[in-house]
């Protein structure tokens, strides 16, 4: 009876041992933060990353913001991707990038132009999704998300510096001259 439950054992140690990777792939999916004054634009990129250079065979990835603060301009797909597709619907872009010949982590997988469309004050957060990343074999990669934000920023007011200071105290001085020389006539 030992001997048949110590057969049993092994034999799903063997099976767990063998489904089981010797390794779990893993890969940063990231988007970064930004603020920007309304009605400015900027790009940012969709970075794929790791501690370990691995082959990327292909992703999929998806983008969710709020299109009342912010409007996604454009997509452009790293240009090592064989095929690269994109989809723009109001509040979500859809990515896909495929390469036969794979690229190697860290990558670029696209750069994403946004435009600032909201208020001073208002905030979107860049939520990503990540519903495929797969190695050169096929092989699921699993992937961590870091997600990225968009502030809206009041208008800089620009800063006088010493020499813009002393031609408007000039050009105060002027006019106040001529204010007086008119009244004296």
């Amino acid at each position: 009876m030992k001997g048949l439950v110590l057969a049993g054992l092994m034999a799903l140690s063997l099976l767990v041992m063998t489904a089981i990777p010797a390794y779990a792939q893993q890969a940063t999916v990231s988007i970064g933060n930004v603020s920007l004054p309304p009605q400015a634009s900027t790009t940012l990129p969709i970075m794929i990353t790791n501690e370990t250079a691995q082959n990327l065979g292909s992703a999929r990835i998806n983008l969710t913001y709020d299109p009342s603060v912010v409007q996604v301009t454009g997509v452009e797909g790293n240009e090592l991707f064989d095929i690269f597709e994109s989809n723009i619907i109001d509040g979500t872009v859809s990515m896909t990038g495929m390469n036969f010949t794979f690229l190697t982590t860290p990558i670029k997988f696209a750069d994403v132009t946004i435009k600032a469309v909201g208020n001073p004050g208002d905030y979107s957060p860049l939520n990503l999704t990540v519903p495929e990343l797969r190695d050169k074999n096929n092989i699921w990669i699993e992937p961590t998300v870091s997600n990225g934000s968009v502030s809206i920023t009041a208008v800089a007011v620009p800063a006088f510096n010493i020499y813009g200071l002393s031609l408007l105290i000039g050009l105060l001085a002027i006019i106040v001259a001529i204010s007086v020389l008119v009244r004296r006539r």
